[in-house]
């Protein structure tokens, strides 16, 4: 079966791409409560949680799993759209980022099941008795935990954005396979976590407040695939990084400045980035594979994400039979950061957690 979407009409194609926003309003989602929350869990021996929110307060909860060294403050990028889509945006800090503790039984071991239990006992301390799902890279490992666990708690499919696979899986990137073979654990935090994000963080920047390049989304699974054709606009690839800072609106630079350093502060300073590395690279052991889920998945992954190749994905979503695989041509690991897309993410979301 083949068929055919288009992206959403947008009354203001400049806010579309760029979002405005002023350094005034950047400064006041920062330092609002609704950023800074602290979460005592009792069911972890008091141990504490940061949590952000931003979006329509009333609106209906999407929790977010954010990439390894992602803070949960970056959510605070799409306060306007989750607005705009009745959407009350929630992240979590994984255990060892920011003010979140190390929540494991075993200190400094990550047990994906346990923090399903974490966020479980967080999501009703938070009042979302149901929610949506959304995860970017990393976050698909723990989004896929939560739904063996507590199904009955997410409304809609789960949307998984550059979705983490195993390295074991065929096609998987040589680098992360070889770091993850033979890299020791004292090693991961430098191998994986400064080396190849720090390059891909920079590369991240050519995606900010750029219009769309030519872009295409193929649906596939293992019987169904579709395609669509959008438009071509300038490529800004060789664009200097500080001209792209401004290039966006001082708001949303300001945010993105304050995303990168607090990622390099959580990396020196705790231990967030290192327990995510463990998860990314099998380190630990954990406890299912994508093959043996059940709860729907409507997946988006670029066609040249160096991250995790197409290809890897190509196979694994001919092994499962939950998942709708859309693909991006021209679409890179940082789908999150073309806020084009991300307008139509937020769209989808809106459909599948209202009636």
């Amino acid at each position: 079966m083949v068929g055919t979407s288009s992206q959403s009409d947008f009354s203001n194609k400049e806010d579309m791409y760029v979002h405005s926003m002023t350094l005034k309003q950047a400064k006041k989602l920062l330092n609002s409560p609704r950023s800074r929350q602290v979460i005592t869990l009792a069911s972890c021996g008091g141990k504490k949680v940061g949590v952000v929110e931003c979006g329509d307060p009333n609106g209906f909860p999407v929790l977010w799993f954010t990439g390894n060294m992602g803070p949960a403050l970056s959510i605070l990028l799409y306060h306007d759209i989750a607005e705009r889509h009745r959407i009350r945006f929630v992240c979590v800090d994984r255990p060892g980022y920011n003010s979140s503790d190390d929540i494991y039984s075993e200190h400094g071991v990550p047990d994906l099941f346990e923090f399903a239990d974490m966020v479980n006992e967080l999501t009703l301390l938070l009042r979302m008795w149901q929610f949506g799902l959304a995860t970017f890279s990393l976050g698909a490992v723990y989004g896929l935990a939560y739904s063996l666990s507590f199904p009955e708690r997410l409304k809609g499919p789960i949307f998984m954005v550059s979705p983490w696979l195993s390295v074991k899986t065929p096609g998987t990137s040589t680098m992360y396979k070889g770091i993850a073979r033979y890299a020791p654990n004292f090693l991961i935090r430098t191998t994986l976590s400064t080396l190849p994000h720090m390059s891909n963080f920079l590369n991240m920047w050519n995606t900010l407040g750029s219009s769309p390049v030519k872009t295409s989304r193929r649906t596939s699974s293992s019987t169904s695939s579709s395609m669509s054709a959008m438009s071509d606009d300038d490529d800004i690839d060789n664009a200097n990084i500080d001209s792209i800072t401004f290039s966006i609106a001082p708001g949303r630079s300001y945010i993105h400045n304050q995303i990168y350093n607090n990622g390099l502060w959580n990396l020196q300073n705790r231990t967030g980035a290192h327990l995510d590395a463990m998860v990314a690279l099998e380190k630990i052991d954990w406890g299912f594979t994508y093959e043996e889920t059940t709860y729907p998945i409507k997946a988006f992954v670029g066609d040249i994400d160096e991250n995790v190749p197409i290809q890897a994905w190509m196979y694994m979503s001919n092994k499962m039979n939950n998942i709708k695989l859309n693909v991006i041509e021209g679409g890179g690991h940082y789908l999150l950061y073309r806020m084009d897309f991300m307008e139509d993410l937020f769209a989808q979301i809106e459909r599948s957690v209202y009636p």
